[in-house]
């Protein structure tokens, strides 16, 4: 099972999200990205960093090094994206969220950097399986700030860490266990801006088509202001490998 969608959201002139799957043999790749910079910066950014990293892992997957294929894909689209920003004046300084996700040998492997967020569903329970990387998150870390002010701070779209923006990157990594009936959400902050991870949970409960779940998902997100673009991408089932 995989289902995707993404929406404008009911402002944006663009949608800077972009979404991609790569279905091989014996494994699969998921990305989900989401661009920020001037003018079409963001988009433009967005899916180069999909289309580099689905290319590499294409080209270069490694059976012995399954995670470090997708560390290299992340990084070579941030030097390829710093380095096109150079070029354009109106490209100057964009980036995007880069989370991507690798199922294989029973296996979840991830490489995340920005706030577009990684959910699990097991034994009907929600859990995130990254942390964003953004002002507001380093606020809760600090304790200034409590997890439920996050989502209502002025400074909440603040994000720390993007793939193309500098020359180095810090990329987090992990691997985790598969569970054959987990179900997996990768979504960019215009989902969770607006849903808590318990009504994403609830909503995808209640339908036992994931597509109409997905869409009363961007519904409810739009009805509360749907400022952002709204990108969400689940699988699980036949597409754990």
């Amino acid at each position: 099972m995989i289902k995707k969608v993404s929406d404008i959201g009911n402002l944006r002139e663009l949608n800077e999200d972009s979404y991609g799957v790569l279905e091989k043999e014996h494994y699969n790749v998921f990305i989900v990205c989401d661009g920020m910079g001037g003018h079409n910066a963001g988009e433009v950014a967005s899916d180069m960093a999909r289309d580099i990293i689905l290319e590499h892992m294409d080209n270069m997957f490694s059976k012995k090094n399954p995670l470090e294929t997708l560390i290299k894909g992340t990084l070579i689209a941030n030097e390829e994206i710093y380095s096109y920003s150079k070029t354009k004046y109106e490209l100057h300084g964009m980036g995007t969220t880069v989370t991507s996700v690798l199922s294989f040998n029973k296996n979840i492997f991830v490489a995340h950097v920005g706030d577009s967020s990684f959910f699990r569903i097991r034994d009907e329970k929600i859990e995130k399986l990254t942390k964003d990387h953004s002002y507001v998150q380093e606020l809760v870390d600090l304790g200034k700030i409590a997890m439920d002010e996050a989502k209502s701070h002025p400074n909440k779209n603040i994000i720390t860490r993007a793939v193309g923006t500098n020359e180095k990157l810090k990329i987090d990594s992990f691997k985790l266990e598969i569970s054959e009936d987990d179900i997996y959400i990768l979504s960019t902050d215009g989902l969770t801006d607006y849903l808590s991870e318990q009504e994403i949970l609830k909503i995808i409960l209640e339908n036992k088509d994931i597509g109409i779940a997905m869409q009363n998902l961007v519904d409810l997100a739009k009805d509360r202001g749907g400022k952002d673009n709204i990108t969400i991408l689940i699988f699980g089932g036949e597409a754990l490998k």
